[in-house]
């Protein structure tokens, strides 16, 4: 009981606070150099009793050549699911704190940094250690990382721990990083990384990359190739006569030209998940090649990416035919790999090739005026892990009144076929919104699904909510949805997290200084 009311009150302090900053931002000012953000989450479900209070104060400092920084973070708890929570139950701490120096500058320095820190080297092939709190990632690394750059070469190279389910930081790892970008027409790259597991006698894993990014003309280029190895597996697996346990590509190529571009990517991942011993920790993130969409329903029925068996291409075309008319076309597909694979054969296991993802998705965005503009899109997936087949077409219709006020309506309804049991229902949802830029927003999004389970007998489930976001100041975001919300998956990257059906309150607040 004291623990919620003590989270209560850093609510209330935090709202408060960020409300009296508002009204006169020449009130105070900070010490220059410092920044402060925070980040607050609230939330209460009416059905099942669940509080969640999720917190996030960050302050960074720099001084000439010195960089600091801390992120204090409490949770009670910040996620029901074990693998997102990570042990952090009821929790208050500081859970990133790092110091910086910079000496030098962009063509000639170094920097070196010891604490926790993230990391991206190329397109996350080999290495993406980074945060996105909506999906409740944060695979930062506690240790040391150098960068050094000369004469259009850079060298990044680092050692450091990641925290598990548990929140123990047990495997280190060591990555390296060289890239030349001295040429205009193309920049080259090569990435090294090795994981060494908390375990006695047990042979670490080992991956590298070589990488090229051409330009010319109106085309630019990107090519990958990687490969992994384990003595371990070289050994129990393939009696050596391997050197390598798996192996991935990645390769994209964009022509633009004038009012037109083509956007053409390609994927193969074989036996490639870079994790932790336990599991619980993915040290890198592949292309995906899965299309983002901004509308609810095309984001209902996700394919998670598998960046251990995948082989797949994705096309876009987008074309502006004038100024008031625009067209957007994607196309992509992702299959299983074959029994020939690195995959099944380490796992031991013999399957045929099927179709994991296949997605196609059109829009059309046309301004009628100055006031009126309608967006048409409709998309069509097939995909693997729910097995279902989805048909969804999309209106969108936005009314500008002056440069302030809008009203956007979004009608998107989805049919949607269940390939195991032959079941067949549908999602409608519409959205109202109104914004009165750039301070206020409120938006009200009801949704119905209409299922047959048998014939005659017609079920129907209704979820809605209203939604208000104001700004305060030029320092604070404010959110506050109140209603229910059907269940469904935020995915970024083919990354997913899943979030249970909703009804209660949830309060959002954003501050930064």
């Amino acid at each position: 009981m004291k623990t919620t009311v003590y989270y209560h009150i850093i609510i209330l302090i935090i709202i408060f606070s960020s409300t009296l900053y508002s009204q006169s931002d020449s009130w105070f000012l900070l010490p220059d150099g410092l920044g402060i953000s925070n980040q607050l989450e609230y939330s209460y479900n009416i059905d099942n009793k669940i509080e969640i209070f999720e917190n996030w104060l960050t302050l960074d400092y720099n001084k000439n050549i010195f960089n600091a920084g801390l992120r204090f973070e409490a949770f009670q708890p910040n996620d029901p699911d074990p693998s997102i929570s990570r042990g952090k139950v009821r929790y208050a701490d500081i859970a990133y704190k790092y110091f910086a120096v910079d000496i030098g500058d962009i063509e000639q320095g170094i920097s070196i940094t010891a604490g926790n820190f993230y990391e991206l080297f190329g397109r996350g092939m080999i290495l993406k250690s980074y945060e996105d709190r909506n999906i409740r990632i944060d695979n930062n690394l506690l240790g040391v990382k150098v960068k050094a750059n000369y004469m259009g070469f850079l060298l990044s190279a680092l050692t450091g721990s990641a925290s598990n389910a548990v929140n123990e930081r047990k495997d280190i790892l060591h990555a390296a990083d060289l890239s030349y970008n001295g040429l205009d027409f193309v920049k080259l790259g090569t990435t090294f990384a090795s994981n060494k597991p908390d375990i006695e006698n047990m042979a670490r894993t080992t991956l590298a990359s070589f990488r090229i990014q051409p330009s010319y003309w109106n085309f630019d280029g990107y090519a990958e190739y990687a490969f992994k190895s384990n003595k371990d597996i070289q050994s129990q697996v393939f009696n050596n006569d391997k050197w390598k346990i798996g192996e991935a590509f990645y390769g994209s190529l964009i022509f633009y030209y004038d009012m037109f571009s083509i956007v053409g990517e390609y994927k193969h991942y074989d036996n490639f998940a870079f994790t932790s011993n336990d599991g619980t920790i993915f040290y890198n993130t592949s292309p995906s090649l899965r299309k983002e969409y901004t509308y609810q329903l095309l984001n209902r029925h996700p394919s998670p990416l598998d960046q251990s068996n995948e082989d797949g291409f994705a096309v876009e075309v987008n074309y502006n035919i004038s100024d008031e008319t625009s067209l957007t076309t994607n196309y992509g597909v992702t299959k299983t790999l074959p029994t020939s694979s690195y995959f099944q054969r380490v796992n031991n296991i013999s399957i045929p090739v099927s179709t994991q993802l296949q997605e196609f998705y059109f829009q059309a965005t046309h301004n009628w005026n100055e006031s009126f503009t309608t967006i048409v899109a409709f998309g069509y997936n097939e995909e693997l892990s729910t097995n279902t087949k989805n048909i969804t077409p999309i209106l969108e219709n936005k009314f500008y009144f002056d440069d302030i006020n809008t009203i956007k309506v979004v009608l998107e309804h989805q049919q949607t076929e269940n390939l195991t049991t032959s079941e067949k229902y549908y999602d409608d949802v519409i959205g109202i919104e109104y914004l009165r830029s750039p301070g206020f927003n409120v938006s009200l999004v009801t949704e119905i699904q209409t299922k047959e389970p048998e014939q005659g007998r017609i079920v129907r489930k209704l979820w809605s909510f209203i939604q208000f976001g104001y700004k305060l100041g030029n320092h604070s975001d404010l959110s506050l949805l109140i209603g229910s919300r059907q269940a469904g998956n935020i995915c970024i990257g083919g990354i997913c997290r899943f979030e249970p059906a909703f009804q209660g309150i949830e309060l959002k607040l954003l501050t930064r200084l």
